[in-house]
């Protein structure tokens, strides 16, 4: 068995090499393909005969009893800079667009399929699906109306929260990417609102937090992780601000039943192995669901604390260990 992992140069080396060793552990073979070297630097081959078909990924056979861990997608690169930006634009959607149709027609095991990981990556989504489960969400308002949105915010006796519903970067004046976090709505918000009109923006009322939750789902197998936000200065907002300074600060947690219920629905109903959970848990105890991401980061909670055995959680979904794969119905 051949287990397929897609990801780029730069995404932190030895946590791959980790799972590659978990995968070569339960004698089967890791092929790690960088999709930052695609189409330049690597090669991807799609062949059907009358005998069957052929899926080469840098010249492995892929097919029927292998896996594909989709770890980090990425656009395609290293296109020389002389080609005209109207030939590298084509070029660009052609390789995606060839790299998608090769992987959707691939019958090896996927975590997960690409079509579920973008179809599934929408916050109205996970909240609707949540809710319908019995647990609570924010107040929320979607908008690009600048006057819809004042009300929103004028009716968060308490403040309110604005947020990315994307997680593309944009370019700082250094030239560096930056990611938008989550950010308090704050007198210089509500005073450019009207730019709204050209690009909506997802209000949330802000919710009163004791601690948080990250709940990770690796097949049948949840992993809880709890951080006392509150207490981080700079944290309290969005965790990830302060990610690097409470990295060691994450403690086991146990789900409540009802939680760990609605969060598997979750899965099963948008057909997906793994999913990265985000909750608030207020004062009173209330599990507030934020967000599911299709492809959160997880690794640090097996590096630093609680050091949940999460790698193997996800090889033995990979290698399809007795019990670990969700069951799911049509195309893999």
């Amino acid at each position: 068995m051949k287990v397929l992992i897609l990801t780029h140069k730069n995404d932190a080396p030895p946590f791959i090499e980790r799972v590659a060793d978990e995968v070569r552990g339960r004698g089967a073979e890791p092929v790690v393909f960088y999709l930052s070297d695609f189409p330049v630097k690597a090669s991807i081959t799609f062949g059907q005969e009358p005998e069957g078909e052929v899926f080469l990924f840098n010249g492995h056979a892929i097919g029927a009893g292998d896996a594909i861990w989709g770890r980090r997608y990425h656009k395609p690169a290293l296109l020389p800079e002389a080609m005209h930006p109207g030939h590298k634009k084509m070029v660009f959607a052609e390789t995606e667009r060839f790299l998608q149709g090769v992987l959707a027609a691939c019958p090896a095991f996927k975590v997960d399929p690409y079509a579920r990981v973008r179809g599934s990556d929408h916050k109205p989504l996970h909240q609707r699906i949540f809710r319908e489960a019995g647990i609570r969400t924010p107040r929320t308002l979607g908008t690009n109306d600048p006057a819809k949105a004042r009300a929103f915010l004028a009716s968060c006796p308490g403040g309110a929260i604005v947020k990315m519903l994307s997680p593309e970067p944009f370019v700082k004046d250094d030239g560096k990417l930056q990611v938008v976090m989550t950010t308090e709505v704050g007198p210089e918000t509500l005073a450019r609102l009207e730019q709204l009109r050209l690009c909506p923006m997802y209000f949330q009322e802000r919710v009163e937090k004791a601690f948080e939750v990250r709940a990770t789902v690796f097949g049948n197998k949840i992993f809880a992780a709890r951080i006392d936000s509150p207490r981080f200065e700079g944290a309290d907002v969005d965790w990830r601000n302060k990610g690097l300074e409470t990295i060691d600060q994450w403690r086991h947690h146990d789900l409540p039943r009802h939680v760990e219920e609605a969060l598997g629905r979750y899965q099963d109903m948008v057909g997906m192995q793994y999913g990265a959970a985000d909750f608030i848990v207020t004062p009173e105890g209330d599990y507030v669901l934020l967000e599911v991401n299709p492809a959160g980061e997880f690794f640090w909670l097996e590096a630093n604390p609680p050091h949940h055995p999460m790698v193997a959680a996800l090889v033995d979904v990979l290698v399809g260990a007795s019990g670990a794969r969700r069951a799911f119905t049509g195309p893999r």
